[in-house]
């Protein structure tokens, strides 16, 4: 009985720890703001008067946490980074970088009682992806993902240096269902290019990567469970590359699991890169097709909140015969957010942003918009399948289509 009375003094002083040095980290960083307002100016949710950053940051100085927390709605942020690029105080170690900044006012206050009824009013589809992370990640259920793969007649192993990590794509397309979205065309493009290339990924029955209860209700303890999971079951296989097809599982493999998993030593790699890198378009001979327009949405887990991996996917694109990018008026560091981040804030006011987006690509005359994040690739396709679309939007629906680059690649090859 005192050992466990002493266990739970010594956890209970490690946590008071932890959270006075994130404190210090929180009013450390608003201390830089010298209130130029330039966030406010581009945040998304401020035009919607939804979320200030910089009177949240302002406030931080003057005001404990508590107070600003009960003030400010912090589940409301996407966490989509524009404000980053503005800031002429945001700096990688140093400054504000306001995502970082809310990420840690979540880890604090996730299990506050008064901000447990904010995080369930930000939740959307009914708290079921919440409900199915904590339950694969505390009752060591494991989801058979790998079903799909079974009548596709495609080449994996269980043992190898190179890794495909395929997420939460094959439960989406079990959710999603209405949508009519084929989640697992993805993967399947990725492993039957990766074949025609002569290699054979590995690709395991992992557990979700934890990006949205990292981000969406700052749980890193559910959280460090999913990394230590997935890591353990990587090296166990001897995988030394991991290649990721979702914008999110990259932001979380190549900068969260590092700070987290000691020794961390795997080479991470969104698809596009790995598939320029080994040149794995060059030896594909497409059919013929006439000239094909698409635009390319910029999703904020591989562009402002990772590395800016811009380039590459348009690269990829370019090796396409009879492709033809069109860009949109706001793209790369500037590009518009979907207005969805870890499956919270899907609602009337957020709608805006994604219409926003969606008529931007339709005004390029792109026949395709293509995104790399299967969180924009749902919230685009829910607004153009809105049964309440009114005739201008109904519009919209006919006049583009909403897929992922992976998809797009493997439907004219005509695999899937």
């Amino acid at each position: 009985m005192s050992s466990y009375i002493n266990n739970k003094i010594k956890n209970d002083n490690t946590k008071i720890k932890i959270l006075e040095e994130s404190n210090k980290k929180i009013i450390t960083a608003s201390n830089y703001c010298y209130a130029c307002n330039r966030c406010v100016n581009v945040c998304p949710l401020s035009h919607l008067d939804l979320f200030f950053p910089r009177i949240l940051v302002g406030d931080l100085v003057f005001s404990s946490t508590e107070e600003i927390v009960n003030n400010h709605n912090i589940w409301n942020c996407l966490t989509c980074g524009q404000c980053t690029i503005y800031c002429p105080m945001n700096q990688e170690n140093n400054g504000i970088n306001i995502p970082k900044l809310i990420l840690e006012l979540r880890k604090n206050f996730k299990n506050d009682e008064t901000q447990i009824e904010r995080i369930s009013q930000c939740e959307t589809h009914n708290e079921i992806f919440p409900t199915i992370w904590n339950m694969i990640a505390n009752n060591s259920i494991t989801p058979d993902k790998l079903e799909f793969l079974k009548e596709k007649g495609l080449k994996t192993t269980d043992f190898g240096e190179i890794a495909y990590f395929i997420g939460c794509l094959p439960l989406m397309e079990e959710i999603f269902y209405n949508l009519d979205l084929k989640y697992t065309n993805s993967p399947s493009s990725i492993i039957n290019l990766l074949n025609e290339a002569d290699i054979i990924p590995v690709v395991l029955n992992e557990k979700c990567c934890g990006h949205d209860i990292l981000w969406g209700k700052g749980d890193i303890e559910t959280f460090k469970k999913f990394a230590e999971y997935n890591t353990h079951l990587y090296r166990k296989a001897g995988v030394k590359t991991v290649i990721v097809g979702c914008a999110e599982g990259y932001r979380t493999w190549k900068f969260d699991y590092p700070k987290i998993i000691e020794n961390f030593d795997f080479r991470v790699m969104y698809f596009t890169e790995f598939f320029l890198e080994k040149k794995i378009l060059e030896n594909i001979r497409f059919p013929y097709i006439s000239e094909i327009k698409v635009t390319f949405h910029d999703s904020c887990r591989i562009g402002r909140l990772a590395d800016k991996l811009y380039d590459s996917p348009r690269e990829l694109i370019s090796k396409i015969p009879g492709v033809k990018l069109i860009e949109m008026e706001n793209i790369k560091d500037d590009a518009n957010c979907c207005g969805v981040s870890a499956f919270s804030n899907c609602n009337e006011s957020t709608r805006f942003l994604r219409q926003n987006r969606i008529t931007e690509a339709v005004n390029t005359g792109a026949d395709y918009l293509i995104v790399p994040c299967p969180k924009c690739l749902t919230h685009f396709n829910c607004y153009l399948n809105e049964l309440s679309l009114n005739k201008e939007d109904n519009e919209l629906r006919s006049k583009i289509k909403v897929v992922d680059l992976a998809s797009f690649i493997g439907k004219l090859l005509m695999f899937v």
